[in-house]
């Protein structure tokens, strides 16, 4: 997959070893909204998540730091661009870290937020550019999350959408894309056909219905996604290991099936 040889070792330590699949709980959430439920215990959480199966959690550098005690770390990337959810301008990200930090920590991966048809998007845009160049330069996995996101925080769900921002990703360089899933997962392959890196899909707002949104995860694989990051629908369920566990199994038979 990668040419460049560290890129394509600190990948294996990302996927899912049974199907192949990333498997990434993001919490990195602290940032934008403070020390929310389920991330308020970090280390309880991220203990939960690997004994569930997660293959990489997706933490800012400090907070990395804060978890080199744990004894069942896997994959660990470190998310590097960040707002606030107090600013006025909470939907433009700036970088807060580099990819030469991030290596200097350890971590296995990078990843960089993008909200595309929002106020400063040409800026993040800009930024993920640069982030792929020195991920490339470090032999750095990154991750892309991309959102086709307005001002007021509405999200652009439409396969015509998400597949822009897929490509807006993969052109910039980036090795993994994270976009939205379509409503349902309905029509999902048509944002998967041009997009050659792996794409996982985001988890969003805590569902009210955690049987239909394992079931969007399973369409979503089966209509070509390479995985999952999912954040608050694991972390804020009443058990993140039982919930890492459920999306864990979906995923892995979505995989297989689709095999």
């Amino acid at each position: 997959m990668f040419q460049n040889i560290g890129k394509r070792l600190r990948f294996r330590h990302l996927i899912d070893p049974i199907s192949g699949a990333i498997i990434a709980v993001p919490l990195d959430h602290g940032f934008t909204m403070g020390p929310i439920k389920g991330i308020d215990t970090l280390k309880n959480t991220v203990n939960s998540v690997f004994s569930g199966g997660a293959s990489t959690v997706i933490v800012h550098k400090g907070n990395l730091r804060v978890l080199t005690s744990l004894q069942n770390l896997k994959g660990m990337m470190v998310h590097i661009s960040a707002s606030v959810s107090r600013s006025p301008h909470s939907n433009q990200k700036v970088l807060t870290s580099t990819v030469e930090e991030v290596v200097r920590l350890g971590a296995d991966g990078v990843s960089v937020h993008v909200n595309v048809g929002a106020t400063g998007d040409k800026e993040m845009i800009y930024d993920l550019g640069k982030v792929a160049n020195e991920a490339d330069r470090y032999g750095m996995p990154l991750l892309a999350m991309m959102y086709a996101r307005n001002d007021e925080g509405i999200d652009d769900t439409s396969p015509e959408a998400l597949a822009h921002i897929a490509r807006i990703a993969q052109e910039s360089g980036a090795d993994i894309v994270k976009i939205n899933a379509t409503p349902n997962g309905e029509d999902f392959d048509q944002v998967t056909q041009g997009i050659d890196i792996p794409v996982v899909i985001a988890g969003g707002a805590k569902t009210g219905n955690f049987q239909q949104f394992l079931k969007t995860v399973e369409q979503c694989i089966l209509n070509g996604a390479d995985g999952i990051s999912i954040g608050r629908n694991i972390f804020q369920a009443d058990d993140p290991k039982v919930a890492t566990e459920k999306i864990v199994a979906v995923v892995r038979n979505a995989m297989k099936e689709r095999a």
